[in-house]
């Protein structure tokens, strides 16, 4: 796979020796005893600009010109112990050059391989490890040393790039650089947002613009991605890409500027921390685990559980460059770190609001997934879902999905055709721009009996509707799950047999499907009564038998409702939301036996449908989740059969047994 990195431990030693330019200005405050004007001079300068361009090597350990001038050149605030006179230490906070970091070295080193390789980068990290401070050097340095040079920092927000921003960073250095180097700029344009070397010079009576001309401009995009349409520049920053809600389009609107012929003629890189809510986080999890899709150099995913083997964006753990846990020569106590982040989260989880953990979790990250946590009430066990996800996506266990069509065979009987032209929608969150038409997917046929027909209520489908047709703005999909009851004669059970999810061109071609799912399982359709067009569907094609009546919930009566009442479905009010959500928890976490390993198998175990782990592990009670809904209709609708008998079964002829198999 072309871009594919790995980030190797090493062992770095002497490595003050990479910042020979700031220990001299730390011990003289100034960085050369040169006389100004003089050949010594100049050549100082010259031979720090080729280091900044180029890269340096001491002790063993070669920089690149990015890492050499924010070691050497980068003023920033970072902690230092102070001994106080009774021998006790004092943290405080002060002005000075950064140290090396092994992470910064990888980090600098990725960057330099994504643009030898025509790549980008997307960055998911942990918060407050300085990488404002990195991408305000990399500008900085571009400025002075790269004439003609553009530089952009795009945000959602103006707050992101100012004020302790990104840009006021830059504005920093560029105000050190200007008083204590012979790099100085005179300013074309000196603004909060864009600042442009160069000067005018009066030539025949005309202002004519000179010098290097170099710019770095803030771009706050708010609500409107289409703002980095033609700034094509050097390099490209997406501040806070983790609250972001336009980063996709913005990101797909900027690529062709960066880009002549199959040549990459700058590096965008979009970075951010986890913890924000609802879709502003989606774009950055997108851009981080599908980084092929987007042009970025990719890295094998050593980090979270099971998904060795699949490959993300540049991950940068909490016990990377932890302060107080990195030794002189900038080499990361990885192991120590890691005891101390657990005594911190093990002090998170006394706070009386879950979603303080949650927060600290996201921020504090020591895999992705845990980066990409959701901050909401989410009841489901998120790390264990999370876990499935990577299996599944690990092993390429969607391969056991089988896509096809059902059609009207002989006897107008429905048959199933598997199709592998079809492609079944196994990416949460999708874009409206995606292939969102779907198809019928089969993890198991259904069960025949001596008759050759499948037996009453041994399936039953849970089904969400969406209300318009696709010629509407909207990202709903129609999705529908069938699940095999709890029964003692056909095995496996309790399982996720097939699936409808998509949206295709009418509701009439989408309830075609999913009528003739229905008849394929003998299963009647549970479904939310208050959107679509099922109930008149069924009724024009005289289908109505094979909808499920409206659910009585006699076990809970504060579900029950007395003000709307339908003939068949349900309507989904706030309290049976609440309540669905408990019932897909208590299904997630049934046991259904142990693997040879020893490891207690799930229900969840059996899920190799990648979107719906997704949406489980996402889900909350404000965002749109089709397939989590349609599993919720199908906890009720199962309820209601508690005492259904399966009719019609005669003896065990279970069609697939791939579920018994052990998982990897």
């Amino acid at each position: 796979m072309s871009g594919v990195s790995e980030l190797k431990k090493e062992y770095f030693k002497d490595t003050a020796r990479l910042s020979p330019a700031a220990n001299h200005f730390l011990k003289h405050g100034y960085y050369t005893n040169a006389l100004p004007g003089t050949k010594t001079y100049y050549d100082y300068w010259d031979t720090e600009k080729q280091r900044c361009l180029y890269g340096y090597e001491a002790g063993g350990t070669k920089i690149t010109g990015f890492h050499y001038f924010y070691l050497n050149y980068c003023r920033m605030e970072r902690a230092v112990e102070e001994t106080q006179p009774d021998g006790s230490i004092l943290n405080r906070r002060e002005n000075s050059f950064p140290s090396f970091y092994d992470g910064d070295f990888h980090y600098y080193n990725a960057i330099d391989k994504a643009r030898r390789e025509n790549k980008h980068m997307s960055v998911l990290k942990a918060r407050r490890k300085g990488f404002s401070y990195k991408a305000a050097s990399m500008l900085i340095r571009n400025y002075y040393f790269q004439r003609g040079s553009r530089g952009y920092v795009f945000a959602s927000q103006k707050e992101y790039l100012i004020g302790d921003g990104l840009l006021s960073k830059a504005w920093d250095i560029m105000s050190f650089v200007d008083d204590n180097t012979a790099w100085t700029q005179p300013r074309l344009r000196d603004r909060e947002m864009n600042k442009q070397s160069g000067y005018r010079k009066n030539v025949n009576g005309a202002l004519v613009e000179l010098g290097m001309k170099s710019q770095i401009i803030g771009v706050s995009l708010k609500d409107d991605p289409d703002k980095v349409r033609g700034k094509a520049g050097d390099l490209v920053f997406f501040e806070e890409a983790g609250s972001f809600p336009g980063l996709l389009k913005a990101w797909e609107v900027a690529m062709p500027t960066m880009r002549q012929g199959s040549k990459t003629l700058g590096t965008m890189i979009a970075f951010g921390t986890g913890g924000a809510t609802g879709s502003d986080f989606h774009a950055l999890e997108e851009l981080f685990y599908s980084p092929d899709a987007y042009d970025c150099l990719s890295f094998e995913n050593v980090w979270d559980e099971g998904a060795q083997g699949s490959y993300c964006g540049y991950f940068v753990p909490i016990y990377q460059n932890l302060e107080g846990f990195i030794d002189k020569d900038g080499n990361s106590d990885d192991s120590s770190a890691k005891v101390y982040e657990m005594e911190q989260r093990d002090k998170k989880k006394l706070a009386a609001d879950t979603k303080t953990f949650d927060q600290y979790i996201a921020e504090h990250p020591m895999n992705p997934a845990e980066a990409t946590l959701q901050i909401t009430a989410n009841l489901f066990d998120v790390s264990s879902l999370q876990a499935q996800y990577n299996n599944v996506k690990a092993n390429n266990l969607t391969s056991r999905a089988i896509p096809g069509r059902l059609h009207y065979g002989k006897g107008e009987k429905i048959q199933f055709t598997p199709d592998y032209t079809l492609k079944p929608i196994f990416k949460f969150p999708h874009n409206k721009t995606d292939n969102n038409e779907g198809c019928v997917t089969m993890w198991e046929a259904p069960y025949k009996a001596k008759d050759g027909l499948t037996p009453h209520n041994l399936y039953i489908i849970g089904h969400d509707p969406y209300g318009q047709n696709r010629s509407a703005d909207s990202t709903s999909l129609g999705s529908a799950y069938v699940i095999k009851r709890v029964n003692n004669v056909s095995q496996p059970d309790d399982i996720i047999v097939a699936s409808y999810v998509g949206r295709p061109e009418t509701q009439d071609e989408f309830n075609r499907n999913l009528f003739m799912l229905a008849d394929y399982y003998n299963a009647k359709i549970g479904f939310e009564n208050d959107r679509g067009e099922v109930i008149a569907y069924a009724k024009r094609h005289r289908k109505l038998h094979k909808l499920q009546p409206e659910f009585e919930m006699l076990d809970k009566k504060q579900l029950q409702s007395r003000k709307v009442k339908r003939s068949y479905g349900m309507h989904m009010t706030q309290a049976r939301k609440q309540q669905g959500e408990i019932y897909i928890r208590d299904w997630l976490n049934s046991a259904r036996g142990v693997e040879d390993n020893g490891k207690e198998l799930l229900n969840l175990h059996k899920i190799y449908d990648p979107a719906l782990l997704q949406e489980l592990i996402k889900f909350n009670h404000k965002g749109n989740f089709d397939r989590v809904m349609s599993l919720m209709i199908a906890m009720y609708h199962s309820r209601e059969l508690y005492n259904a008998e399966v009719k019609n079964i005669y003896e065990d002829r279970s069609t697939d047994a791939f579920f018994n198999r052990q998982l990897f």
